[in-house]
């Protein structure tokens, strides 16, 4: 595979002051600066400013929250810090620390659920989730409190017991909302876990969280990054709209021995390229992922790399091609227009497993 080359154009373009956010990842990321290079420091404290980030802080409704509820979509406060989070908008802002606050105050400890939700959690003493029992919520909290600091607070490592709980090797993770799936556990809740146990600084994982990270890079790499989906998963979806909670649980049993997962297809949605991300993932979170954790290449990785590579455009740039425009308080880039945002991350795609080419510095 020949490396992916930059133009000093395109560079330019990222490097525009008017978005410092996006100026600072591509100075430390791609070229390399240091965190206390000159430029590098201006671009920072020049964030809070940056048009998405000042009007989302905007929104902050006074008390650690936004919107009209903690996992309300897109505006809400769980999806709002982790944006924040995402964009590299500094964690010690007033908002975002009064909802960090917030988010350890209304950790819910796993012992005290009760009902049916509670029966996949027993044996687990030591976990936290917050307003549903579900690993992508989980981590995605887990992620802003490693953000912020908290790597080692309480809160945070049972947010992360709880990720680790629910992970069923080769397969995803539990979730009650993959009763009417046909699946038979999550795979679009893996790079979301992945990401927060990566987050981790390295001095500060454990064996257990090695072993979640290779768990989770092995079952990326087993479904080809984005293959993931049954195939017969649109005739069961048709079939359980009319089935009962019952029947469908007693179907995709016999469904699945019946080898009805196999042959597995595209996630197509993966394929549209976004940022920042809703509860789904795309091929370039999965790629970027991928080389943070080991940067080895293999048919999979190279075959997704190659996709990456053709989506970009004529002049250098991607597009965003899916987001969550008109559902946050503020769009970050334009759907259907080329995104510095999905050219930044894509080029850093590409060199973390070793194919970047940037212009010389001459």
């Amino acid at each position: 595979m020949y490396p992916v080359t930059v133009e000093s154009e395109s560079l330019d373009r990222l490097l525009d002051p008017a978005d410092p956010a996006l100026r600072v990842r591509v100075l430390t990321d791609l070229l390399g600066r240091k965190e206390d290079d000159p430029d590098v420091v201006a671009a920072r404290d020049a964030i809070p400013e940056q048009p998405w980030v000042k009007a989302t802080l905007a929104a902050h409704n006074g008390d650690g929250t936004w919107g009209r509820g903690f996992y309300h979509k897109y505006d809400g406060t769980s999806w709002v810090l982790l944006h924040l989070s995402e964009v590299g908008a500094p964690m010690d802002l007033e908002p975002i620390r009064t909802g960090v606050q917030r988010l350890i105050e209304i950790a819910r400890p796993v012992v005290e659920m009760t009902g049916a939700r509670a029966v996949p959690f027993r044996g687990l003493k030591d976990g936290v989730y917050w307003k549903h029992p579900i690993a992508c919520l989980t981590a995605h909290m887990a992620l802003v409190l490693i953000r912020a600091g908290l790597a080692e607070h309480a809160v945070t490592r049972a947010a992360l017991n709880l990720c680790r709980h629910r992970f069923q090797p080769d397969l995803g993770f539990g979730c009650f909302v993959m009763d009417d799936s046909l699946l038979p556990a999550c795979v679009m809740t893996v790079p979301k876990v992945l990401k927060a146990f990566l987050a981790l600084p390295t001095n500060l994982r454990t064996p257990e969280d090695q072993a979640m990270i290779r768990g989770m890079v092995h079952l990326l790499k087993r479904f080809h990054l984005f293959e993931y989906v049954p195939r017969d998963a649109n005739e069961w979806r048709a079939w359980a709209r009319t089935a009962t909670p019952a029947q469908r649980r007693e179907a995709k049993l016999r469904w699945i021995a019946a080898g009805r997962l196999e042959p597995r297809r595209p996630k197509e949605g993966w394929l549209r390229l976004s940022f920042p991300h809703s509860y789904n993932s795309d091929l370039l979170e999965v790629l970027l992922l991928l080389g943070e954790a080991d940067g080895s290449r293999d048919e999979a990785v190279d075959a997704g790399l190659e996709i990456l590579r053709a989506k970009r455009g004529p002049h250098g740039m991607w597009k965003m091609t899916g987001g969550l425009n008109g559902k946050m308080h503020a769009d970050l880039d334009r759907k259907g227009r080329e995104s510095p945002w999905i050219t930044y991350r894509a080029l850093l795609a590409f060199k973390r497993f070793g194919k970047l080419a940037l212009p010389s510095a001459d």
